[in-house]
């Protein structure tokens, strides 16, 4: 399936469709999406997955943004509860998850 911003969304169930589409909605996805278009001439996009489901270990829907074939880099990952539906940020380097807030003031900061 794909949105308006030329984002893949691959989703097994209704409940993913809903946490994709919330996470294809944040501002730093769509700007990825376009970016992406930009540099490939419209040849690729962003795919946006959900690499694990909620368990007893992690109560989140894991959420990857992708760039599509054939390098497939991973640009960010989310975490997405499944009742509230929002979304955290997760740094796989330090193993952390951050508030959208927080993520972004971090960004911020980095490119300042």
């Amino acid at each position: 399936m794909t949105s308006a911003y030329s984002q893949e969304l691959r989703a097994n169930s209704p409940k993913e469709k809903i946490v994709l589409s919330k996470v294809a909605a944040l501002p730093e996805v769509q700007q990825r999406a376009r970016e992406i278009r930009l540099k490939s001439k419209g040849k690729t996009q962003i795919t946006l997955m959900v690499s694990a489901q909620p368990d007893i270990n992690i109560p989140y829907y894991q959420v990857n943004v992708n760039d599509n074939a054939p390098s497939y880099d991973n640009y960010y990952q989310f975490a997405v509860d499944p009742k509230t539906y929002e979304i955290f940020y997760y740094n796989a380097k330090t193993n952390r998850q951050y508030s959208l807030t927080e993520w972004r003031k971090q960004r911020n900061k980095a490119y300042k």
